[in-house]
Formats: structure tokens, sequence, C-alpha cells
């Protein structure tokens, strides 16, 4: 895969490649990164997807296959890690939908993912659900330019993570054109992306942050565009429309794209070096980590894949007795019922 470096020039190395379980095997077994390194895994538009796709035979994704390589990488890797997500892990619109987003999120504690975003599959759930999510798990939810009503007293506007001695400022951004179920359109207040992302910009700056990282749930058109008008931000995680760059892509001289697709498929990783007095970004680069067949799962979210089953098996006994009722209802009583004769 080709070798990204940012316009100050950087170090060249090549990148990993994880086609099969044996080369991720070699890769992490080649060492860690130097001190002055960042790595970034990123994740997003899973829409509740735990297993493969299910595109064919040999489809790919998991997300025990997740939990092994993230747990892999950062026993292997040297420097500091950071996992986000970009929204959209839940399902769709219904009961079981609600237990798939609930159950990626206790996965994605599990993996200590350091931040998330929500996407209008999280956010159509509604507020009861988003609460439960944030207040059961220790995931830190951004959102810098949009907020969910009953929601005030969670989640942060900026944030900063700190990790071997680096700093990195996150952003979190929804696009207001998306379209909510009716239910919470009222719900979901969105301010102006470009004014919002640029006082959040500043002010992570005037924290000494090294590095200035955005979950961007705005698709990839709306991702390239934030890094022409907002500048200061040096990596912009893609998120909604399932969009998949093989390495990121420098869209101005000072900030990049990564995009890590759909269905769980696979994990971006970018590096970003960073260097000098002040501090700055000296070389980014980056590939996809492919959950192929032959990865080893994750036992530890056994658990989790079970608790779901029993809340899959109720949600459908619950279905099939409304759906039961419902039929009763519709037919005639006994007592309506004459014989012709006597009508």
């Amino acid at each position: 895969m080709e070798l990204l470096s940012a316009p100050q020039g950087g170090r060249a190395r090549p990148p990993l490649g994880f086609a099969a379980a044996i080369a991720l095997s070699a890769a992490l077994a080649c060492g860690g990164g130097p001190a002055d390194e960042i790595v970034i895994l990123h994740t997003g538009d899973a829409y509740g997807y735990f297993d493969t796709c299910g595109c064919r035979s040999d489809s790919t994704g998991g997300l025990a296959k997740r939990a092994w390589v993230i747990d892999s990488l950062r026993r292997t890797t040297g420097g500091a890690i950071l996992v986000f997500d970009t929204g959209d892990f839940s399902g769709g619109e219904n009961e079981a939908g609600a237990a798939m987003g609930r159950t990626m999120a206790e996965a994605m504690q599990l993996m200590a993912y350091d931040a998330v975003t929500f996407g209008e599959w999280d956010l159509n759930h509604g507020p009861a659900f988003l609460r439960s999510i944030l207040e059961t798990t220790d995931a830190r939810w951004v959102h810098t330019n949009y907020d969910v009503v009953g929601l005030e007293d969670l989640g942060h506007r900026t944030l900063v993570v700190e990790r071997d001695g680096r700093r990195v400022g996150v952003i979190g951004l929804y696009n207001p054109t998306i379209l909510l179920a009716g239910a919470m359109r009222d719900s979901v207040v969105v301010e102006d992306i470009v004014e919002s992302a640029r006082r959040a910009v500043d002010d992570l700056r005037r924290q000494d942050v090294d590095l200035v990282v955005a979950l961007s749930h705005l698709s990839y058109k709306g991702s390239r565009a934030l890094a022409e008008f907002v500048p200061g931000i040096d990596l912009i995680l893609s998120g909604h429309g399932g969009k998949t760059l093989t390495a990121p892509e420098e869209v101005t001289p000072e900030t990049w794209v990564a995009a890590a697709g759909d269905l769980g498929r696979w994990i971006a990783r970018t590096r970003v070096e960073l260097g000098g007095e002040p501090v700055a970004v000296e070389a980014v680069e980056g590939d996809l980590i492919v959950m192929v067949p032959s990865l080893p799962n994750d036992p530890r979210l056994d658990p989790l894949f079970a608790r779901y089953e029993e809340q899959r098996e109720e949600i459908v006994q619950r279905e099939m007795e409304r759906a039961a009722a419902a039929r009763d209802a519709a037919q005639p009583r006994t007592s309506d019922r004459r014989p012709p004769e006597s009508r």
C-alpha cells in the first residue's frame, strides 16, 4: 500500500498489510512504532452487524475479530493507540435494533474505545436508549455541533484524551441534512457545522493539544468539505455512507481524511508522526485491517452475544404474541355469528 507523507516530510516506513491472519500475526510481531507516533484506529457504520457482512461465503467482518485485533495491537504496538467510532453502530428502528446497539456499545466498552459520536441509526432509537448506553458504559460521547433534548447533562462538546504523554483533542460532528425519524426530529438540535467546528478547534488549540481529530458523521464528501472550510483539524475520521479508503487522503496541506467502510468489515488504522517545537504533524500513513474469516475471535465477547440471543428470542416471542392477539381481535366474536336463516 502506498506510503502517504505530510508536506513536512517524514520518515518513510512501509505500511503493514492484513490480508490474512498469518500476515496480521507477522505484522504484530514486527514491534511497535516510535515514541513520537500516535496510532488511530477507527470504525463506523456497523449497523448492528456482530458477525460477517453475509455478502458471500467468505464474508469479512465480525465484532469478536475486531476485539482480537485491537487487543493484539495494544499489546504489540509501541506508543499511543487511540480507538474511535464515527456512529451508526446500532441496528434498525425496532426492539432488535436497539438490542444490537446496546450490545455494540458494551462491546466497544470492552474494547476500551476512547470516544464515539452518534449517527442517525443511533439517534433514531430515542433519548432513553441513548441515555441507557451513556450511563451504563464508559462511552465518551462527543457532540460538538449537536445535542439531544434530555441529554444535556451528558457528553462532551470537545474532549481531550491524554495518552503516553500526548494530548489529542477530539470533536464530533453530525450532518443536519440527514433525515431522522419523525419522533426524533424535534429532539436533535443541530448547529452550524463550520462555525461549531471552528470554535471547537480554537478551544482545543488553546488547551495545547498535539493533534486534533474530528469524528465526522458528515459523509465522505462532507468530511472533505470540512477539511477545506475548517483549518486546524489534523485528521478527519469519516462516517455515514460506508465510504472505504485504503489509506488516508491528504485533502489540504494540513488535514487528512480516513474512512473505515461499513458493516464492521475493516478497521481503519492511521499512523500520525509528530515532531518539532511547537509540535506538528510530520508524516501520516495508514491502511485498512480486514476482518478476514481466518482471524481469531475474542472469547471475551461471547457473554454479550449470548445475552443478545436471549433478548432476540424474547423479542421474537413478544412479536409473535402481538401478531396472534391482532389476528384474534380481527376475528368476529362467536356471539356475533348467527345462522343465515335467522338473519
